[in-house]
């Protein structure tokens, strides 16, 4: 059992490293052409708040023996609290899609080729699938371990990836027009992706994985410098105009870096394959989420049947999707729910959670 909270943490912050340096460079390089640090401060400070919020709102809940999210929702209505979970199961679903297809694009591009992106799919949700079997208490071990293992060759990457930095890119740091237009573009609501669905998980932990606030919002912390790195090397690498182009522009800064004592041609391979194990438990742990989901509102049906289906039908869904336009558009379309994820479901844990703590200290002034 952990009581430290240490477990929850680093789940935590390895579901984000896994999404982090893929998908979000190119949506913000879209959304803003420049001053783009104010987009990250803004959108991070959003996590933040909403992190801590949904925490509290959990912790407040759990003083009155309301086990998880769904119990949370349940105390205010039976009904409401399907009506509450219901989008967030369906924008969890087409995470792992858009996650799937996305790393199939990326792995083809760099790695293999000649190799079907159904094939590289199925490898991607065969082991998401195994890691959700396993459950989350394993999961959290398993998060401990790539720490351990890949910590070391990502920043060794990182820091030799300034190597190619022009600073003169960085100006002007702000626009001295600079409005917030930017702020209703679907280009950068798309960018939310990376911060709307690595949280939602703590709210179904077993009693057996503690959360602490201090060291979640830490972590949180340490999540900041990655934000700002996996935009701005590229940036300082290409500049605006020349990083939008490219679908994932921190690979493209990472494939020219030349390290000539090295042993291996393209330090992409230890970048890639670190991420892309974040990657791979990020997956396990949606698809975790999603068959915790389908269980309560179905108990009846075993855990391992629940999980084959879903993994099935979203493996379907992934490799029906045509082309990347279409991906590209599934986003956008999607960014409703993803808000909602992001903002809204927060602030009702924190609402609820609120209310019972009020309960409970004005049954403990009657007693």
């Amino acid at each position: 059992m952990d009581k430290s909270g240490y477990h929850a943490t680093i789940l935590y912050v390895v579901c984000h490293m896994g999404l982090i340096f893929f998908l979000y460079p190119s949506d913000l390089f879209s959304g803003m052409k420049m001053g783009h640090w104010i987009g990250i401060t803004i959108s991070y400070a959003l996590h933040a708040v909403a992190l801590f919020m949904y925490i509290k709102g959990l912790q407040w809940a759990a003083q009155r023996n309301v086990v998880n999210i769904v119990d949370v929702f349940r105390s205010a209505g039976k009904y409401l609290a399907w009506i509450f979970l219901l989008p967030a199961f369906f924008y969890f679903g087409i995470a792992i899609i858009i996650t799937l297809r996305a790393y199939s694009e990326m792995l083809n591009l760099v790695f293999l080729s000649t190799t079907p992106l159904w094939a590289i799919q199925l490898l991607l949700i065969a082991i998401a699938f195994l890691m959700a079997w396993q459950g989350m208490a394993s999961m959290a071990r398993t998060s401990i371990l790539l720490v351990i293992l890949f910590t070391f060759p990502i920043i060794f990457v990182l820091c030799f990836s300034f190597q190619n930095v022009d600073w003169y890119y960085l100006m002007p740091i702000i626009d001295p027009e600079q409005s917030f237009q930017f702020l209703a573009k679907p280009d950068f609501l798309v960018s939310l992706f990376v911060y709307a669905g690595g949280f939602f998980f703590l709210g179904l932990l077993p009693p057996s994985i503690h959360i602490s606030i201090k060291k979640m919002m830490l972590g949180c912390l340490l999540l900041l410098p990655m934000f700002l790195l996996s935009v701005y090397l590229p940036l300082l690498t290409f500049g605006q105009a020349t990083a939008e182009l490219y679908q994932f522009p921190m690979l493209m800064t990472i494939d020219t870096v030349n390290i000539t004592w090295l042993l291996f041609d393209r330090v992409t391979i230890f970048f890639l394959l670190s991420l892309m194990a974040f990657a791979l438990l990020y997956l396990g742990v949606t698809l975790w989420v999603l068959v915790t989901l389908t269980k309560r509102a179905a108990p009846m049906i075993p855990n391992i049947y629940l999980l084959i289906a879903l993994t099935a039908g979203l493996f379907a869904i992934s490799i029906a999707i045509p082309n990347w336009d279409f991906l590209k558009k599934l986003q956008v379309w999607i960014i409703p729910l993803r808000l909602y994820i992001f903002l809204v479901l927060p602030l009702i844990t924190f609402i609820i959670g609120w209310r019972h703590k009020h309960k409970a200290n004005r049954a403990t002034e009657v007693t």
